[in-house]
């Protein structure tokens, strides 16, 4: 059987907008949602679907600045910002999602969570409807392309990483190195590049 595949990040801001702009176009709001917070908390999956209205509304039927969740893998707390991109998406899921059932899961399917196999389908289909064809999707891309997009965002420096790998839970920088795909030949590529 071999070992698996790693899922790829999607490496491109504008195949990130282009999914944004297809679910938005599909009305597919809670599909938007999901994958709008994917990409922009680096929550795994599990700790997406676990998610309530609570997390991201108050009482009153306001988004939330921030929430934290207790991450399923090692048990520590994870905090997220709501930022301006979840906000808007939050906007228009509030017109389809109760806001005022704190207890209801964001992302269900029968009042119970989706599963993962579900969102890796999802992820899967994304992909191949804006024409990313070569690369293995799963709903792993979702936390992968929060770190890839972070990481270059901020010069894809040392401190970029030590900050992704905190953002991550990671224990070490060089976990987050083999989470980014850093490998062994770019250290060595750059190390011939630098040239003192």
């Amino acid at each position: 059987m071999g070992i698996p595949k790693p899922s790829d990040p999607i490496r491109k801001r504008s195949q990130v907008q282009n999914i944004k702009r297809l679910l938005k176009d599909e009305g597919k709001i809670i599909e938007h949602l999901l994958f709008t917070i994917g990409v922009n908390s680096g929550l795994r999956v599990g700790d997406l679907l676990k998610l309530k209205v609570a997390d991201l509304w108050d009482e009153d039927g306001q988004p939330r600045k921030e929430f934290s969740t207790r991450t399923q893998k090692t048990g520590s707390l994870a905090y997220v910002q709501i930022n301006q991109a979840i906000i808007e998406v939050m906007n228009q899921a509030s017109s389809i999602i109760n806001i005022y059932n704190p207890d209801a899961y964001l992302f269900s399917l029968r009042k119970n969570p989706l599963q993962r196999e579900t969102v890796s389908r999802m992820v899967k289909r994304w992909c191949k409807q804006v024409g990313i064809d070569s690369g293995n999707y799963s709903a792993h891309s979702l936390r992968k392309t929060f770190a890839f997009h972070m990481w270059t965002q901020h010069g894809k420096t040392f401190d970029a990483l030590a900050i992704v790998s905190k953002a991550l839970g990671h224990k070490s920088t060089g976990t987050t190195m083999d989470y980014l795909g850093i490998r062994r030949a770019q250290v060595a590529e750059w190390q011939n590049d630098l040239n003192l």
